[in-house]
């Protein structure tokens, strides 16, 4: 939804809202107020049947004498009268035909209540035996209340009983802030939907906690990771715009300090284009470690789908193909990336081409000889995205080879031609045990696309539990995605106009200037 109908719509859902909440407001108070007075008129008919048999007990007293005689302190309409004051839920008196109020309990009134004025003024016309008064007004101590009277003929008195209207209203008080929180909500949501650029408002309030690294000035925050953050820096000198990822202190201890330290290093020795390229490593003032790397404006694939849906198969070709090579590249350097997933590729456009991707994130990286690592990766063995972490490294990290990053390829080809991660599971060792045992399901039945076989089986044997059922190298691996090229052509001019539509300012020689979102995200 365009930010434009998102601000109409929640515009119209907050006039709706406020349109509708008086009457659902009155239809609500009048059913509260039906089961209040159902609640007094019961009171009125315990106290009236105690009055009555009192009335028998002594024929010759009436009105209010017969009132007071009927709540002495030992008389059982008494405790009734004592337990309904003690709660504070309601109050019960008597008056008498000149107006006259008993109230045991309580003091005397300076003035006669409203309802007995109003009880009253109905005899003197109807000699109606009763009434209620659902409008507040102030009882006996001068607090809001609601009641209903009954006079009873033969005993020549009337019974009042009252609820206090806070008691009575406090829902109404509750659904009142509530609608007014809710109210407030949606204005508050309308105004940030309606303001232009809300991207670029969102990018002003993530200020970076930086100012310089090195001969890098920092100018925002673009992405941050429980163990770094990445920062938008500009060399000062050179002017060249990078991403600075940047160890945060309270995770540098030793162990962490060296394994970054040795990411920069050894990815500062790839040099492909489908690679991202390291260009600096240092240290902040601060005493933290860094290092610059290009800046990639695009989108990761996880963005990709998430935002634009499955990739059409010629489109996931021409992406896995770029991976497969940045893999192949590492390989041959003698590295292994062991973390391959959607995160951690960028797609882009540049230079008069498109959907081109970048791997990034070697945080994991690992040489193939394992003296590098070996030591540095014992109290984290497993780290990584089980969801797309091959089940060697779950089942012994120690027995991985190239094979093992084909079957990252694979879980992001599956995802790039799915929407969805070959398997799920809300528990880390549920997912575990997916991996380990569960064959992953053919990709061709998740697909919204027609999927040439060729490709549907591809993916599929990269995502064998047995590495020897997978290829045999990132060169094979391409060289296989190659010619699913020929079956299912990729078209340049279409993916022009995506990037067109996605980006307005993309153009043949540039990388679009994407939002804050579009950067690459800092490792784990």
């Amino acid at each position: 939804m365009s930010p434009r109908r998102l601000h109409l719509f929640i515009l119209a859902a907050a006039a709706l809202l406020a349109l509708a909440w008086p009457l659902l407001r009155g239809m609500l108070e009048a059913r509260l107020a039906l089961a209040a007075q159902r609640d007094l008129h019961t009171i009125v008919d315990l106290v009236a049947a105690e009055i009555e048999n009192a009335a028998r007990a002594a024929p010759g007293l009436a009105g209010g004498a017969l009132a007071t005689a009927a709540t002495r302190a030992d008389t059982p309409l008494a405790s009734v009268l004592r337990r309904a004051s003690d709660e504070h839920r309601r109050g019960i008196y008597f008056f008498d035909r000149r107006g006259t109020v008993v109230a045991p309990g309580h003091a005397a009134a300076t003035e006669r209540p409203r309802i007995v004025a109003a009880a009253l003024a109905e005899l003197e016309r109807t000699a109606a035996p009763q009434g209620v008064l659902a409008e507040p007004y102030p009882d006996h101590a001068g607090a809001e209340a609601i009641g209903v009277w009954r006079w009873l003929p033969g005993a020549e008195v009337g019974i009042v009983a009252e609820r206090p209207y806070r008691r009575f209203a406090q829902p109404l008080a509750w659904l009142d802030g509530l609608f007014a929180a809710l109210l407030a909500l949606l204005v508050g949501g309308a105004f940030l939907a309606g303001l232009p650029g809300i991207g670029a408002l969102r990018a002003a309030f993530r200020r970076a906690d930086i100012e310089r690294c090195g001969p890098y000035r920092v100018e925002r925050l673009i992405g941050a990771g429980a163990m770094s953050n990445v920062y938008l820096a500009r060399h000062e000198h050179l002017g060249r715009v990078v991403a600075l990822k940047r160890l945060k202190l309270q995770a540098g201890g030793d162990e962490f300090a060296a394994r970054f330290d040795r990411e920069a290093r050894l990815a500062s020795r790839l040099t492909h284009p489908n690679i991202v390229a390291i260009h600096d490593h240092g240290r902040a003032p601060d005493g933290g470690f860094y290092y610059a790397m290009e800046y990639v404006p695009g989108l990761t694939l996880t963005q990709w789908v998430e935002q634009h849906g499955p990739l059409p198969p010629a489109r996931a070709i021409r992406v896995l193909r770029q991976v497969a090579a940045a893999v192949g590249a590492m390989h041959r350097a003698g590295l292994l990336h062991r973390d391959i997933k959607p995160d951690n590729i960028m797609a882009h456009a540049a230079h008069g081409d498109w959907d081109l991707v970048k791997l990034l994130d070697f945080g994991l990286v690992k040489q193939l000889d394992g003296d590098a690592s070996r030591d540095l990766t014992r109290a984290v063995r497993v780290l990584g995205t089980p969801a797309y972490m091959a089940p060697e490294r779950l089942a012994d990290p120690r027995g991985i080879d190239p094979r093992t990053d084909l079957y990252g390829i694979g879980a992001v080809g599956f995802y790039l031609l799915t929407g969805r991660k070959p398997f799920e599971a809300t528990l880390d060792r549920d997912l575990a045990q997916q991996v380990l045992h569960v064959p992953a399901p053919p990709v061709a039945t998740l697909s919204p696309f027609p999927l040439p076989a060729a490709l549907a089986a591809l993916i599929d044997a990269l995502l064998a539990k047995d590495m020897a059922h997978r290829p045999a190298s990132a060169e094979i691996l391409a060289a296989a995605l190659a010619e699913l090229g020929h079956i299912e052509p990729w078209r340049p001019e279409l993916a022009k106009l995506w990037w067109q539509s996605v980006f307005p300012a993309a153009d043949a020689d540039a990388a679009p200037a994407a939002g804050d979102c579009q950067t690459q995200p800092p490792a784990a």
